[in-house]
């Protein structure tokens, strides 16, 4: 794994872009102007964690997460792309990428944030937990097509399990592997 790639498709209205980019490390802007904030961001993102843990498989993860009308007619979904000249997913960093990438959709609704629209960690909540029931559905999928080991995809659920636990994303009712 060489890339984690994160974009959404969200109001502005919504906490949904905010959530999400805790996946990611600060970026060199966010470090030149708030150091220690920047610094604690860095620590608590998925990405590094990621690419340290599986630099030897050979995908990237691309996530995009929306916030649509429910009868836009969007669901979560997931699919392979084959890295290559026609495709590629852009990275601000514009590092190497694996040879494939499993982008992932991950769609909640506007109709369940309306109500929550002024609660962040409600949101985070909703989120996350349309993207961890997503996650336990769809990686077993796509096992032997990224490929990877039953050990890998074992660890991989339990890092991201455990990330999204830890950073408020799913509760212990919505933890459950």
């Amino acid at each position: 794994m060489k890339v984690l790639s994160v974009v959404g498709d969200t109001p502005g209205w919504t906490y949904i872009s905010e959530i999400f980019h805790e996946m990611l490390p600060a970026s060199t802007r966010e470090a030149i102007r708030h150091p220690e904030l920047a610094a604690e961001k860095t620590k608590a993102a998925l990405e590094p964690i990621l690419l340290e843990r599986f630099s030897h498989l050979d995908f990237d993860f691309c996530f995009c997460f929306r916030c649509l009308d429910r009868d836009s007619g969007w669901v979560s979904k997931a699919r392979l792309y084959k890295n290559d000249d026609s495709h590629s997913w852009y990275t601000l960093n514009r590092v190497e990428q694996a040879s494939r990438s499993l982008g992932m959709d991950i769609v909640i609704y506007k109709e369940d944030v309306i109500p929550i629209k002024n609660d962040k960690d409600a949101q985070k909540r909703l989120l996350g937990t349309e993207f961890w029931s997503f996650l336990q559905k769809t990686l077993p999928k796509y096992k032997k097509k990224i490929p990877m080991t039953d050990k890998d995809l074992e660890l991989l659920l339990s890092i991201l399990h455990d990330w999204l636990a830890r950073q408020g994303w799913i509760t212990e009712e919505g933890a459950q592997t």
